[in-house]
């Protein structure tokens, strides 16, 4: 896979959201008001396939779009009522957890008649859930927490247990986290650039915290500046003969793309902790990092996309996902943007 294969197709709602989540074909937004919106993600994705747009391919194939919230009305199924401002959240095996300021939740998208049940009264900033179904929650001065949302895993310390499920692993301010495979990253205060790596062991599903080492968050490496695409000019080598300044598909080239906009083989990675790279060995992984106040996608350690991290309130992958591996979402006050990467032949 390269850059000319790459397909960065950008589709911005306009508006103010509270929060965003994508899983098994429903796609979830909640609004200023509380409100939960959910719609059918592919039929909207199929509707989003008839709309006639321009394919340009200096410096590398990019589609763009932006629609207002209105247009999404004839996708929306129902919408659930909430009675405090969104937090975070995530949603697993068809249950979304939540937090607001009044503590930890979950709730069931299966049954229309389920109950939003109070899990614990902690309000949680971040909740991260990894890859092999561990859940880390983040409480700011409450500190750092994991519940156990899979029965795969189990928790060897009961004495710090708030709940059977539930177990503080540092008092110590946690603003986010990253999951590094069984591992963990916490990051405290960013104006104190505190950095800490929870090593555990995991045996048959048994969890064990063995040490909290602090790490030191600066790197070495500087920030991207990549400006965001399409570009004014290329001073790259045209991969077309239409010329440099905004070279796009024309009758006389077609292009295939996924229906759906999916893609078995593109994917992305989290990596903004140097100590994250390790994980990035698939060559067709895009990775995505957060450092130096850049957010910042690369493809073999090339630069696809690079955004001030500062105007940027939330972002999110779909690592546990089969089908929107490949997005990269990114909440900003006034818009929603996602990415999505899809190959592209002609």
């Amino acid at each position: 896979m390269d850059k000319e294969h790459l397909l960065t197709t950008k589709i911005t709602i306009s508006g103010t959201f509270q929060d965003f989540q994508l899983y098994s074909g429903k796609f979830y937004l909640w609004t200023t008001k509380n409100e939960l919106n959910i719609y059918n993600w592919n039929k909207w994705m199929q509707q989003l396939t008839s709309i006639d747009r321009p394919i340009y391919f200096e410096p590398q194939p990019t589609e763009q779009l932006t629609i207002k919230t209105e247009e999404l009305e004839p996708f929306r199924e129902r919408t659930v009522l909430f009675t405090e401002p969104l937090y975070d959240s995530v949603i697993f095996n068809h249950v979304l957890y939540y937090s607001d300021p009044s503590g930890f939740y979950r709730y069931s998208l299966m049954n229309k008649e389920a109950e939003k049940e109070l899990i614990y009264p902690l309000p949680v900033f971040q909740i991260n859930l990894s890859s092999s179904g561990r859940m880390a929650l983040a409480a700011g001065e409450k500190g750092l927490f994991e519940y156990l949302v899979s029965h795969n895993y189990l928790f060897q310390q009961t004495k710090h247990a708030l709940t059977p499920r539930l177990f503080q692993l540092s008092s110590t301010y946690t603003s986010r986290t990253e999951w590094l495979q069984q591992d963990l990253i916490q990051y405290g205060d960013p104006s104190q650039q505190e950095t800490h790596l929870l090593r555990f062991v995991s045996q048959k599903g048994v969890l064990s915290l063995t040490y909290i080492l602090p790490l030191n968050q600066t790197a070495n490496d500087s920030p991207l500046q990549i400006r965001e695409l399409p570009l004014a000019l290329s001073f790259n080598r045209p991969s077309m003969n239409d010329g440099s300044l905004f070279a796009f598909e024309t009758d006389k080239y077609k292009v295939k793309k996924n229906l759906f906009y999916r893609s078995q083989t593109i994917h992305l990675l989290t990596a903004s902790h140097p100590l994250s790279e390790n994980q990035a060995t698939d060559p067709d992984a895009l990775v995505v990092s957060e450092r130096n106040q850049q957010l910042s996608v690369t493809l073999q350690d090339d630069p696809i996309l690079s955004l001030p991290s500062s105007t940027i309130k939330k972002w999110r992958i779909y690592s546990r996902t089969r089908y929107y591996r490949n997005q990269l979402h990114l909440l900003f006050p006034h818009e929603l943007v996602l990415y999505l990467f899809t190959e592209v032949k002609r």
